[in-house]
């Protein structure tokens, strides 16, 4: 699944390229944002399926260590990489044209507050992972069935958007319910899905996005025509990528996969802290030459050029204490309790 999660993470990069050199105006290509739209529908829901996968096997083999492991672990890391984040966004605010120090951390904490920070996915792994330990290693398909009312209650379109995290939050729930209650039959699917299925998935999935798309902005259709997209995402983008693992085009995912965790707390700041850079040698970006480049090929290059400065930081951090999580507890595993999945 290492493949999976780092094709997720660049994915997510990119998405917050457009959106960051957007917020600085830079205006990107349409049809990279219409694309960025089209595979939203995946990368967060697999995350979530693929954040679940080895869930249950942690409880039954830490037993109760599992909580200092998995959520406590989450809460930390949300706590810490936000201070961080309030230390960084000020200065970003200084030595940005349109913005003051001041200003930018009002901001950053106001988007804390409100669950709509870069970070609210850490947080939103520290509440599932804190419900799946009260919930067990045994399936509720009435737990599943309330987390897909909660899907269809906040799909976007359906409710207003509270706040990005929030409506995220109750959305990607069943995708994580799922991924760690039936992790052992996703992974056989995928592994013997018959090549005509897979096909077939992917063929609904582009029908679902011709049907969404546009739509979106239609009241009712885009309440039902946005919930189709990331149903039909998951299986499509596993079969696709399960044919494509380990070859040459994709061996960058595999390495970039494990450390999806340094990618996605720190790219932000990178791309923030470059784009700023950007705007004081080029004043004017709608006037400056090098705009027609970067109208097309500014997201690329930024998600590449982010997604290698984070491996570089991670690795020269990696024994830094705290950053990257809390030190595991020494005392040995407990003995295996419940159906180990």
């Amino acid at each position: 699944m290492d493949t999976v999660k780092g094709v997720a993470i660049t994915l997510v990069v990119f998405g917050h390229s457009i959106k960051i050199l957007g917020g600085e105006g830079w205006e990107v290509a349409n049809l990279l944002n219409q694309l960025n739209i089209v595979i939203g529908q995946w990368r967060m829901p697999v995350f979530m399926l693929v954040a679940g996968f080895f869930v249950t096997r942690s409880m039954t083999k830490y037993g109760t260590r599992f909580w200092r492991l998995r959520p406590v672990n989450m809460a930390w890391l949300f706590l810490f990489w936000t201070a961080v984040y309030w230390v960084v966004y000020p200065v970003i605010g200084a030595v940005d044209r349109d913005r003051t120090a001041g200003a930018t951390f009002s901001e950053i904490v106001w988007h804390t507050v409100t669950f709509h920070s870069y970070l609210w996915f850490l947080l939103a792994l520290a509440i599932y992972y804190a419900l799946q330990g009260l919930l067990g290693v045994t399936p509720n398909e009435w737990v599943v069935a309330l987390a897909g009312l909660l899907f269809l209650v906040f799909v976007p379109g359906l409710v207003a958007d509270v706040s990005w995290g929030t409506n995220e939050l109750f959305t990607n729930w069943v995708f994580f319910l799922v991924g760690a209650w039936w992790s052992q039959g996703i992974r056989t699917w995928v592994a013997g899905v018959p090549t005509w299925q897979g096909i077939l998935w992917c063929l609904a999935f582009m029908a679902a996005i011709l049907v969404w798309m546009p739509t979106r902005d239609i009241p009712v259709l885009e309440n039902f025509g946005g919930v189709l997209p990331p149903l039909l995402a998951i299986p499509a983008g596993l079969f696709l990528l399960s044919r494509l693992d380990g070859k040459p085009g994709l061996r960058w995912a595999r390495r970039v996969g494990p450390r999806s965790l340094a990618v996605y707390v720190l790219h932000p700041l990178l791309m923030q802290l470059a784009v700023v850079a950007l705007t004081w040698v080029v004043a004017n970006p709608t006037d400056s030459a090098v705009w027609p480049w970067l109208h097309w090929a500014g997201p690329p290059v930024f998600t590449v050029l982010a997604v290698m400065l984070c491996l570089g930081i991670q690795r020269a951090t990696a024994n830094v204490p705290y950053m990257w999580g809390l030190p595991a507890p020494k005392t040995p595993p407990a003995p295996s309790r419940g159906r180990h999945l």
